[in-house]
């Protein structure tokens, strides 16, 4: 048949050799987008199944409060994420204070840690044992065998967590007589686990607080925990209610007259350019008697001033 067809056609030995190539190349360009869906299919099913698997987990990194859905979730989870872990050694924790280190020493692996520790950052708290079992990383076994286990301070919550509910920033009895008193911090005594809380504020702002106040030398000011890096407003308005300051409390000050740069830029408030400014015109002018000789320093303004005083020695 297809040489009569290349008779037809008047086809030269050269022309049919051609035609023959140009089919055979035809017919794999046709049958290419088959046979590569064929080979691929397993691969791009175990990659569809892993970017579900993993999406699922990173739409519940809150933990709690979601525990009938995540739970679902079983058939996707990560071996390695939601193993129920090992035996460890077992001893009494409050999930709300357990560091890393004691965690893992309970059988847990780092990435059920993490979870609990990404929790506990972003604000969230363990109100009751039973919280601990929403947290999608703790598998029912493990829950189990944990439980007896938990003691969650008294001062995290009332015992009685179903008569209460939470406000913008504290926690309070729907009973009108018998109100639950509101958490108050004192800023210059507290550690990280008083100002963990408050609502909004995890670990990672509750060490940067006490980080930047001894930074300073003490706070002054309840209002300085504004400055404090990253923190939202709408967090500290809703904090501020439960924030106290001692009138005795007395800050760390700084002998103006006698550190050189390097230790007056160290203060949170103070520049190397500023400190540099302060040394220059005490070597040319003589020590500081009082704020308004620091005034006459071109590069302090009122505002820089007014923040520093509470910190001066002369």
């Amino acid at each position: 048949m297809l040489r009569q067809f290349f008779k037809y056609f008047k086809f030269s030995r050269i022309e049919q050799n051609g035609f023959f190539v140009l089919s055979i190349l035809m017919l794999f360009l046709f049958s290419f987008p088959f046979i590569a869906n064929f080979f691929s299919k397993s691969d791009l099913n175990l990659e569809s199944y892993n970017i579900q698997a993993f999406t699922s987990v990173e739409n519940d990194t809150t933990g709690v409060g979601q525990s009938n859905d995540y739970r679902s979730l079983g058939d996707h989870r990560d071996k390695d994420t939601y193993d129920k872990g090992g035996e460890g050694s077992l001893f009494r924790f409050d999930p709300n204070r357990l560091d890393k280190a004691g965690w893992i020493k309970l059988g847990l692996k780092e990435k059920q840690v993490q979870v609990i520790l990404n929790y506990r950052e972003k604000g969230g708290r363990f109100y009751k044992k039973e919280d601990l079992a929403k947290i999608y990383s703790i598998s029912p076994a493990k829950f189990k065998q944990l439980e007896n286990y938990i003691e969650i301070a008294p001062t995290t919550v009332k015992n009685q967590v179903q008569n209460i509910e939470k406000n913008s920033a504290g926690w309070f009895t729907n009973n009108a007589e018998n109100k639950l008193k509101p958490l108050e911090v004192e800023i210059n005594n507290a550690d990280t686990t008083a100002f963990i809380a408050l609502r909004g504020i995890g670990s990672t702002f509750a060490k940067r607080i006490v980080k930047y106040r001894e930074s300073l030398g003490g706070f002054v000011s309840v209002d300085q925990i504004k400055e404090i890096y990253g923190l939202p407003v709408e967090t500290f308005d809703a904090i501020l209610p439960f924030l106290k300051i001692s009138p005795h409390h007395a800050v760390s000050k700084l002998t103006i007259n006698e550190l050189d740069v390097k230790s007056l830029s160290k203060h949170p408030y103070i520049s190397f350019k500023q400190g540099t400014a302060i040394v220059n015109y005490r070597n040319q002018h003589g020590h500081f008697r009082n704020l308004e000789d620091l005034k006459k320093v071109i590069l302090l303004d009122d505002d820089f001033l007014r923040k520093l005083a509470p910190y001066l020695i002369f």
